[in-house]
């Protein structure tokens, strides 16, 4: 089934603001907060629910470079002060 859903839109500082209805919101399966993005070709737009950042880092290897800046931290600042 397609429908179309008006809006209208607003000047917010230096942007074009608009609101997104519920059943759009719900269709996305999004909510307030969640980064959107839009696919645009030609003279058309695609709204889409943007794919979410996945960690490039794990906890496990945070943990172990804090520990190496712990340990090396006199050695780290002796550089910086050359």
């Amino acid at each position: 089934m397609m429908y179309a859903l008006k809006r209208s839109t607003r000047k917010s500082g230096h942007s074009v603001i608009t609101t997104l209805p519920p059943d759009v919101m719900k269709k996305l399966g999004i909510i307030s907060g969640d980064n959107v993005e839009f696919v645009i070709k030609d003279n058309e737009v695609e709204l889409r629910k943007a794919a979410e950042k996945k960690e490039t880092v794990s906890q496990e290897f945070l943990k172990m470079a804090e520990e190496v800046l712990d340990e090396y931290d006199q050695a780290f600042r002796g550089l910086v002060d050359r």
